[in-house]
């Protein structure tokens, strides 16, 4: 099995995946009073109301911090929402395996198409506060077009990886759910990356945690400062090698997947 091969088949083909994900929305919300706005007003909670208090707390501005939250919050949630429910993906869509349908790039891109939805509900909010508070980085939004699709394919690919490792070993859900509690207080989100610098040990810690990057990536150029260097070429390393580590794993296992299911 060829995973770019796959995906490309998946992308052309988008009516199963892309319409089961407005099925789920439709359905969770079909019987609330204010139906979709559901997804609207999560993020907008999130990022003013903890974006105000937070600003408060620490003594900052909250102009400044809460685009910062602003911003860390949706990419987080982005990649988050997408790589955790990869974990059982496809002991979710048991019944469409066994039936068949072995193209796995279907299922990965219907997890994450779903949090992609949330994330451009949340983009959207974010992007009208940035325009409402921040007039100096209107501009610099337009780097997003392209540093977002480099966070999006690395999303994908991380997302491949668990999708194979949580069909062998159920517990991966677990593990990943566990080890992101600790990855959301390692990546600065609720707080400025300034506040530990490189030379410190929490500073080199939290450097080693690759969604700092991910969303450094993103977020800096957004809000009109350059990420580190160190930032450029992890993510470099992180896009070429780990496409190159989800390919050869896709072709090694993917075959397996009905089996360990």
């Amino acid at each position: 099995m060829n995973l770019l091969n796959d995906m490309r088949g998946s992308l052309r083909d988008r009516g199963f995946w892309a319409y089961a994900v407005w099925l789920d929305i439709a359905t969770q919300y079909r019987r609330t009073r204010l139906g979709p706005l559901w997804l609207v007003m999560p993020p907008l909670a999130y990022v003013l109301g903890i974006g105000y208090l937070y600003s408060q707390m620490m003594g900052g501005n909250p102009q400044s911090f809460i685009p910062h939250l602003g911003f860390g919050y949706i990419l987080w949630r982005l990649a988050i929402l997408g790589i955790t429910d990869a974990a059982n993906v496809f002991t979710a869509h048991h019944a469409f395996i066994m039936d068949g349908r072995t193209r796995f790039t279907d299922y990965i891109l219907r997890t994450f198409a779903k949090s992609f939805l949330y994330f451009a509900v949340g983009l959207l909010i974010v992007l009208a506060i940035v325009m409402l508070v921040a007039d100096g980085h209107r501009l610099d939004l337009l780097t997003l077009f392209v540093t977002l699709p480099i966070f999006i394919i690395n999303v994908i690919w991380i997302s491949v990886v668990v999708a194979l490792t949580g069909a062998r070993f159920p517990d991966v859900k677990e593990m990943i759910s566990t080890v992101l509690v600790f990855g959301f207080l390692l990546t600065p989100i609720l707080w400025d990356a300034s506040m530990v610098p490189p030379e410190t040990v929490r500073g080199m810690v939290m450097r080693f945690n690759p969604f700092f990057h991910l969303l450094e990536f993103v977020r800096a150029p957004a809000l009109g400062t350059m990420p580190e260097t160190g930032t450029l070429y992890v993510i470099v390393g992180m896009t070429v090698f780990g496409w190159l580590l989800a390919t050869l794993l896709y072709r090694r296992y993917a075959r397996f997947v009905p089996l360990w299911i």
